[in-house]
């Protein structure tokens, strides 16, 4: 049995607006939206946190006024593993 987890865009769209960078990546979001972030090791992307919450700001950018503008991009997590994130600018 599949669950889901609960995720407010209203949330996440008022975390963008309070960023001051023109540029952030998912990791910035994420950290904002839960408190930190973390890699998640030995996780198949379809199961990682990290790259669905990834997929949701992509499926959702019109409504947040996002675009991507870098995939992948190689980044430390708050424990100083290496891990990936995707870039992104608000719509000007």
């Amino acid at each position: 049995m599949n669950e889901a987890i609960e995720v407010s865009l209203d949330r996440i769209k008022a975390i963008i607006s309070a960023l001051s960078a023109d540029e952030f990546s998912t990791a910035d979001v994420i950290r904002k939206y839960s408190g930190g972030f973390y890699s998640n090791l030995e996780t198949p992307a379809y199961y990682s946190f990290n790259a669905q919450f990834g997929k949701l700001l992509k499926r959702n950018d019109k409504y947040l006024g996002i675009f991507q503008v870098a995939e992948s991009a190689y980044i430390k997590d708050d424990n100083g593993h290496s891990t990936s994130s995707s870039t992104w600018r608000v719509n000007a």
